[in-house]
């Protein structure tokens, strides 16, 4: 019986007489059955040869028991063999043991009788799944529920929607009221972080202010929504889900990937161009796909649609450097990885080598989905990365390269012309110095191929090492004439200045399907590629897949793709899919409130959180699609709620109420990514590059060991410096190089996330390294020195305005009265103190410039406010 049915029946009519029992009870399938599932199933349930005979799935066949006999006794836990085993930690097998917890509810459920909610079959395996397990909230479809109705306390406060849904969670909690709305200098704040990932300008501070209409922030939201600089921002958000990284991954030197930065620059213009999010992904899975073979390089679309497949290519792949079975067999893992995680928030991946230990997910599901895929990363006829480009360079560009190639060539030609008849010149010169009796025995010895020379030769030449072959004399003229050797390397390094000139070929570094059938997909035995068991046709997981069953066709005639991606891709946007419109969602919700929803993105499974909020989930995902799937729109609607303006501030009544805000009676207090804190500092000290786009800036390692940007130089084999790359280390941090082995300190240190394979949430922690970062990083007082800079020359000799603009700088906002005199007396004792400091050097600047100390004491006041949280955190 397939999968399929089994499925089917344990959905629409459960298993027989279910038996009654107590609220209280704990039942097999709801209690007990995850808690095996996760350490037992896998040596007794899953496998075709169970270990002792002993199958664990049901309790009937616990009962029945195994080559030992049954294992469980109802209502005697200490009589039980499954009991006594899991007590004494005898079983599971391993290091990994039952937790202590989980043992209390197994004895107690033992003892209450060994309850099951339903009559079970006889054969475990039509009790793969349960009834609990396939009505799990996230595969059930995606329902419009009405807006909850209020109490006539709250009514007036929920004009919008969303507030509508906050409210009623709140009002069941004694919470009648959202927090009243933050003051206008946090908004923009706020607002501007939010969609453009940097601190609003003073300016722009102060044209919000000005700005008393009514609809003021809706209209911020506009302007800002409409900045290309929105774009760049919530690329990183996806870049995280997507695993972006420019280098290929594993151990040792990493093997970089030169055109990654295609796939970036796709997705920064498709969120500016509020690009619908179901073709966003269907481009991204399958743009090769809709492409029109042969693929038009001039034709901008089609470089579009194969760009937006390097989302295929973000996984880690070794198979560069180590083109293994089981290394081939890691990507393609990875790719279903990242696109479970970041598309379906599921952890399809856990799948691979069995079913799921938590969700009702079979091995067979992954299997058909990978199969979805193998086309692409067949592990049979592999294509290194190296081989998986597309060459788009121009046509007019190809010819000015040849052109420069061609003049090149030429003078290569000329210059191997001119040193052989050198070395000619010098062999005949070293033979004239040979004995004349021996100069024609030598010569001949000479014009004889070495490995035909006889031993009366080998020792003729030996007794004249100065005699050599021209070949070899035109390679070594240091050994012969130092003023020639130095001239032809002079030649060589014009012809090579010459060829540096030529324009570099063009590639999209992009998932396609090679010419021919599709390869045949089958499950592996326990994940292992040596292993291929039963074939399995391209699906949808089976959960997600009832009463409209998914199927990949075979094209006719010689279709130029097996078509199965597409196919796929267009089934997971249709409007009534059950997790696409809500993962997305989730996922923006996350970015403007701190926490998601579902407060696990990448597990909306079993393991995963529940919805805080789960008709609101569910009406957002539904506006989302009836909007046209538009990501702009989605902005829009969640920032003109009541609930995200709210302030920060605790009250004692929430806190009572709500310890964890997970109600939004008030707005979370959220640190800046790491890239966002970078860029800010950039923006402040008026550094921020306004450049869009293009090759990233070079990361590379300096001589010990750091990452610097640069480009890392050798001469014959040896590290020789790091070449600087001027203005370009001002550019945003999304254009810098993404290594996966090889972060910016500053960056790391603030939680950036490693790509293995992807990110579905930043962690954020708080760790006695970042504050010695800001108080001891080179970068960071370099920039906190040209923000003070800044800072006088727009407010010179002006001490108070200068702290008054560094506070809108770096906060947005103006001093307090306590906070202002602070500063003055904080920059006048540091002003003495750089004064007054017994440094040769230091005086000396001090004699040239009077006005260093005072300019040295306001880059310190810079770099103590950049310290503070209020620089660092959202309010």
């Amino acid at each position: 019986m397939t999968l399929r049915l089994l499925t089917a029946i344990a959905t629409c009519v459960g298993f027989a007489s279910p038996a009654t029992s107590n609220d209280d009870s704990l039942l097999f399938e709801r209690d007990i059955r995850p808690i095996l599932k996760q350490h037992c199933f896998h040596c007794h349930g899953e496998e075709p040869e169970k270990h002792g005979g002993l199958d664990v799935r049901t309790v009937k066949s616990m009962l029945r028991g195994g080559e030992s006999g049954p294992v469980l006794v109802a209502g005697s836990a200490d009589g039980s063999h499954l009991w006594q085993r899991v007590f004494s930690d005898e079983m599971p097998e391993g290091t990994k043991k039952v937790p202590a917890d989980q043992k209390q509810k197994l004895q107690a459920w033992i003892e209450q009788g060994a309850r099951t909610a339903r009559d079970e079959p006889d054969d475990p395996e039509l009790a793969r799944f349960t009834e609990e397990e396939l009505s799990h909230w996230a595969f059930q479809p995606v329902r419009r529920p009405d807006l909850p109705s209020l109490p006539e306390r709250t009514r007036t406060a929920a004009d919008h929607p969303i507030d509508a849904f906050i409210l009623s969670r709140l009002s069941a909690a004694g919470i009648t009221q959202l927090s009243p709305e933050a003051d206008r200098r946090t908004l923009i704040r706020r607002a501007t972080f939010d969609l453009l990932g940097r601190p609003p300008t003073p300016s722009e501070v102060e044209e919000f202010l000005a700005d008393d209409t009514t609809d003021a922030f809706a209209a911020l939201v506009d302007r800002l929504l409409a900045s290309p600089q929105y774009g760049e921002r919530w690329a990183r958000h996806w870049l995280d889900v997507a695993g972006y990284a420019e280098t290929d991954g594993g151990v040792g030197p990493e093997t970089e990937r030169p055109h990654a930065w295609r796939y970036r620059d796709y997705v920064v213009n498709s969120l500016n161009a509020d690009k619908p999010y179901n073709e966003f992904l269907v481009e991204q899975l399958a743009g090769d796909e809709l492409a029109v073979k042969p693929y038009d390089i001039s034709d901008p679309r089609t470089l579009e649609l194969l760009t937006a497949t390097g989302f295929l290519r973000m996984p880690p792949d070794v198979t560069q450097t180590s083109n293994t079975l089981m290394d081939r067999n890691q990507a393609v893992a990875d790719v279903v990885k990242v696109v479970g995680s970041a598309v379906l928030g599921l952890t399809v991946g856990c799948a691979q080598c069995h079913d799921h230990k938590y969700d009702p997910i079979a091995a067979e599901d992954y299997y058909r989905v990978r199969a979805v895929f193998d086309p692409a990363f067949n592990i049979h006829a592999w294509q290194q990365p190296g081989n998986r480009l597309i060459d788009i360079t121009p046509a007019d560009v190809i010819a000015a390269a040849d052109a420069i190639e061609v003049q090149a060539a030429e003078r290569d030609k000329s210059l191997h012309e001119e040193m052989t008849e050198a070395a000619r010149q010098v062999f005949e010169r070293e033979l004239a110095r040979v004995p004349e009796d021996q100069q024609t025995a030598v010569r001949t010895a000479i014009e004889t191929a070495e490995g035909d020379r006889t031993d009366e030769q080998k020792a003729l030449l030996l007794e004249h090492p100065n005699v050599k072959t021209i070949d070899f004399i035109r390679g070594f003229f240091v050994e012969y004439d130092r003023e020639l050797h130095a001239r032809f390397n002079k030649a060589r390094e014009e012809i090579a200045a010459i060829r540096a000139t030529r324009p570099p070929r063009q590639y999209i570094a992009a998932a396609f399907e090679p010419a021919g059938p599709a390869p045949e997909s089958r499950l592996m035995f326990r994940g292992d590629p040596e292993q291929p068991k039963q074939t399995v046709a391209p699906g949808e997981l089976t959960v997600l897949d009832r009463g409209q069953e998914f199927r990949c066709a075979s094209p006719e005639g010689e279709p130029s793709t097996s078509g199965r991606r597409l196919a796929y891709a267009r089934w997971l946007t249709r409007d009534d899919h059950p997790l696409v419109a809500r993962v997305m969602v989730n996922r923006v919700w996350l970015h403007h409130f701190g926490r998601g929803l579902v407060g696990t993105p990448g597990d909306f499974g079993l393991n995963g959180e529940t919805p805080t909020h789960p008709d609101l989930l569910d009406w957002l995902a539904s506006e989302f699609v009836a909007e046209g799937w538009s990501l702009k729109t989605m902005h829009r609607l969640l920032m003109t709620s009541a609930t995200y303006r709210q302030r920060s501030l605790r009250t004692p009544e929430l806190d009572v109420a709500d310890p964890d805000n997970h109600l939004l009676g008030r707005t979370n207090l959220r640190r800046l990514e790491a890239e966002a804190v970078r860029d800010a500092l950039l923006a402040v000290s008026g550094q921020l590059s306004d450049e869009v786009g293009g090759m990233s800036t070079p990361i590379t390692e300096d001589g010990e060991g750091q990452a610097v940007f640069g480009r890392r130089q050798t001469a014959e084999g040896l590290f020789s410096g790091v070449a600087g790359i001027g203005r370009d280390e001002f550019r945003r941090s999304l254009y810098l190089q993404s290594r996966r082995a090889l972060p910016l300190s500053m960056l790391e240190v603030l939680d950036l996330p490693a790509m293995t394979p992807n990110c579905d949430q930043r962690r954020n922690s708080t760790v006695a390294t970042q504050s010695l970062l800001f108080m001891n990083n080179e970068q960071v007082w370099k920039l906190a020195e040209l923000t003070a800079e800044r800072i006088a020359a727009e407010r010179p000799a002006e001490t108070e305005r200068q702290i008054q603009l560094a506070y809108l700088l770096l906060f947005g906002s103006e001093p307090a009265p306590d906070e202002l005199a602070a500063c003055r007396e904080f920059v006048a004792e540091q002003t003495t103190a750089f004064r007054d400091w017994a440094d040769d050097a230091w005086k000396t600047r001090i004699e040239q410039n009077p006005s260093a100390a005072e300019q040295r004491a306001l880059a310190a006041l810079c770099q103590t406010l950049i310290c503070s949280n209020r620089f660092l955190y959202l309010d």
